[in-house]
């Protein structure tokens, strides 16, 4: 009899080692299991990258809501990777630990970030797990996440906020679609006259596996939606390539992009792909390229063999 109850400890603690991982929490990639007072769930990134992982965390009772939210982006940031997941905040992402207050639901934090080498796949992943961990807490219905990034010098543009709610990501435990994030781009359309640009705000559903570079463009082939504005590319359009390297995005169009049949002014249109890629926390400058090769002019007119910045000069301005 002994030795059964041995066998059946061996057996016990071995099955706890295999279910245990992350930072000595257990790990649930299957149906969410019931947890119990002060447990909430703590989010990370699989190893593959393809979706979050889901482990049970234990609140300590004796923590107010700043102790809480602390704790939990020290206990992210901190944790080694192991053979299931990995840490979900970048390391360039430092976390500045101001006081935590709830106002009516909603509770606010902010990062320092460098962009360099953060892939728009990462920041979803980062943004997915801390919200999905913090909206968790007791009273919290709402979550708004600054970003500032440290190498943008001007004061007006390095800070950018996100507000997530419980409705704002959806997961899929083992789906191949990975995870899902429903949010908001900005993009630069011609105002109806055609005189200048005016900012235009779509809801979208991004996932981990879509480069949101490659959707800002789609959406602006697509063009608007909404009277008082006018699209600025062809909507026959087509995207050979897009990337983004330390901060440059290169976009290299199809021949439709230079159609000289369309009469808006060149730098209506050119701002048009420049302002709405910028708006991504992940992009500053925007380097055109065609057939894969700088060219010197827009048009025979503009040039565009450099590297291109946001241009607020020819946007319109809200209640003009």
């Amino acid at each position: 009899m002994g030795k059964s109850k041995k066998i059946v400890s061996f057996i016990f603690m071995f099955l706890l080692i295999v279910l245990v991982g992350c930072g000595a929490k257990e790990e649930v990639d299957t149906a969410p299991e019931e947890l119990s007072e002060n447990q909430i769930y703590i989010y990370y990134v699989n190893n593959n990258k393809t979706d979050m992982v889901q482990s049970v965390y234990t609140l300590d009772k004796g923590n107010d809501l700043n102790q809480n939210v602390n704790d939990l982006i020290k206990h992210l940031s901190s944790m080694e990777a192991t053979v299931d997941c990995q840490s979900p905040i970048p390391d360039s992402f430092v976390y500045v630990e101001n006081p935590v207050e709830n106002v009516r639901g909603r509770i606010e934090i902010s990062f320092n970030v460098v962009y360099d080498n953060v892939s728009a796949e990462s920041l979803l992943f980062f943004k997915g797990c801390v919200a999905k961990t913090l909206l968790q807490l007791e009273g919290v219905d709402k979550l708004t996440i600054y970003m500032t990034d440290v190498a943008n010098t001007d004061p007006e543009t390095a800070t950018v906020s996100e507000t997530f709610d419980e409705d704002s990501f959806t997961m899929s435990f083992g789906d191949t679609s990975g995870s899902k994030q429903k949010g908001n781009i900005v993009l630069y359309f011609a105002n109806e006259s055609g005189t200048a640009l005016k900012s235009y705000r779509k809801s979208i559903e991004i996932t981990n596996n879509m480069s949101l570079g490659r959707m800002v463009i789609e959406a602006l082939i697509e063009g608007p939606k909404r009277e008082g504005y006018t699209a600025t590319i062809s909507a026959d359009t087509t995207i050979k390539s897009i990337a983004v390297k330390d901060g440059i995005c290169y976009i290299d169009l199809s021949d439709e992009f230079y159609n000289t049949d369309n009469e808006l002014k060149n730098d209506i249109i050119v701002y048009s792909i420049v302002n709405s890629l910028v708006e991504l926390p992940t992009v500053t400058k925007v380097q055109f390229l065609k057939d894969g090769e700088k060219i010197p002019f827009y048009r025979e007119t503009m040039p565009i063999d450099g590297l291109l910045e946001r241009n607020l000069d020819i946007v319109e301005q809200e209640g003009m």
